[in-house]
């Protein structure tokens, strides 16, 4: 089996569409209320009814070559919440997390090329 891609059900699939578009400097593809980021594996979902938790217990992980130039990119994103700036981690990781406009935890880590994922 292999992990296939995040889907994010949200009552404002535009919204949230606009900022993933910003975070990944790319257009989705857009069909009705679903919004598709492609190679990206993330998409935007407004099935409807649908309540947005409060608490949420997962978080999406990008990778970037470059984690200081992203956080001073992203930070500057309309609904980017920053909640830990960049740091290494415990577990060797060198991060920094943010919340979306739907309050999801997105984490920003440095891979230099060659590195594991």
């Amino acid at each position: 089996m292999e992990f296939g891609a995040v889907c994010i059900l949200t009552n404002d699939a535009p919204r949230l569409a606009c900022f993933y578009a910003e975070i990944l400097r790319k257009e989705p593809f857009i069909e009705g209320s679903h919004y598709g980021f492609g190679e990206s594996r993330l998409a935007v979902y407004d099935p409807g009814g649908v309540v947005v938790p409060e608490n949420k217990n997962m978080s999406l992980i990008f990778f970037t070559a470059d984690l200081d130039a992203e956080y001073e990119r992203i930070k500057n994103i309309n609904g980017a919440t920053i909640t830990s700036p960049p740091q290494r981690r415990p577990w060797g990781a060198y991060s920094f997390w943010l919340t979306d406009p739907d309050g999801n935890t997105v984490s920003v880590a440095e891979n230099k090329k060659g590195e594991s994922e």
